[in-house]
């Protein structure tokens, strides 16, 4: 196994130690794989500091704006994830139909070839 990034925070490392043992990943997914564990771990240190602003919100305009752009921050860095999971994942299966994930797929060209079979079928 390949030895973790370093900088990593908790939820990065079991992202990075989980992912490497599912998935055989090209030293491109690998440095993808990174920048999603670093991701994940942002995720992390902006969901504690939500949780703890929720617990003191008043009804001050200034600290509402405050949560407001760390909710907004907290998007962006949830789709950011996702794109870089899905590239990765992508890489695995391979971008033509024959080459289905064999759990189902997720991707669309996994859900185009299931749709295809269905009409043939049909």
């Amino acid at each position: 196994m390949k030895d973790e990034p370093a900088g990593l925070g908790d939820r990065g490392r079991r992202m990075w130690r989980e992912s490497l043992a599912v998935w055989s990943l090209t030293p491109a997914h690998l440095v993808l794989l990174e920048e999603a564990c670093r991701f994940a771990d942002r995720l992390e240190v902006l969901d504690s500091i939500l949780r703890a602003t929720s617990r003191e919100v008043n009804p001050d305009l200034a600290q509402f704006a405050d949560i407001s752009a760390l909710l907004g921050e907290s998007r962006q860095q949830s789709a950011a994830l996702k794109a870089l999971l899905a590239e990765i994942r992508q890489g695995q299966y391979g971008s033509s139909p024959a080459s289905v994930d064999p759990a189902g797929g997720a991707g669309v060209a996994d859900l185009t070839a299931r749709i295809a079979r269905k009409q043939a079928e049909s």
